[in-house]
């Protein structure tokens, strides 16, 4: 090592995962709980929508991570979200929703040619496209609540303590 930390530090640290890095973020330990770590988190760009992250304040987000580099209270830590999960939770976020979206509009203009001989298409296509946009938002919003076993599958790391 180059001068920068000590033994403990460096003991401190979690290998990286196959060489690809995922979003980073840099916050401070407010409490710790068993295998888990709550941190304060200024807000980044990366984080704009997500809503994941319970805020505390308009600048600030506490997340909870999973602490395998054994943080304590008060440390300064990196935080990392896998680049997989993160790709992983766009798709859910977005993906999901947007097909959704489009079987139900698609299902609607069908039934509306059945029932209608064509006439109503696209209103009864906009009703069911977006009854079903929010019945997938409602279905992920319940599958992957916070605290939900699913949700913990996209929940950041601790990669090293900083100080």
């Amino acid at each position: 090592m180059e001068g920068k930390g000590n033994a403990a530090d460096v003991s401190r640290q979690r290998p990286s995962e196959g060489g690809r890095r995922g979003l980073r973020e840099e916050g401070t330990v407010v409490a710790v709980r068993g295998d888990l770590a709550e941190v304060l988190i200024p807000r980044g760009r990366h984080c704009e929508g997500c809503g994941s992250c319970c805020m505390v304040s308009g600048d600030n987000m506490l997340a909870e991570a999973l602490n395998e580099v054994g943080a304590r209270e008060g440390d300064r830590v990196e935080v990392e979200l896998p680049f997989r999960t993160s790709l992983k939770a766009a798709y859910l976020l977005y993906g999901v929703p947007l097909a959704a979206f489009l079987v139900g509009l698609g299902a609607g203009s069908l039934l509306a040619g059945v029932l209608f001989d064509g006439g109503f298409a696209v209103p009864l296509g906009l009703l069911f496209g977006f009854g079903s946009l929010a019945l997938a938002y409602f279905l992920l919003a319940r599958v992957y609540a916070p605290g939900s076993k699913a949700a913990s599958t996209y929940r950041p790391v601790i990669t090293r303590v900083l100080r």
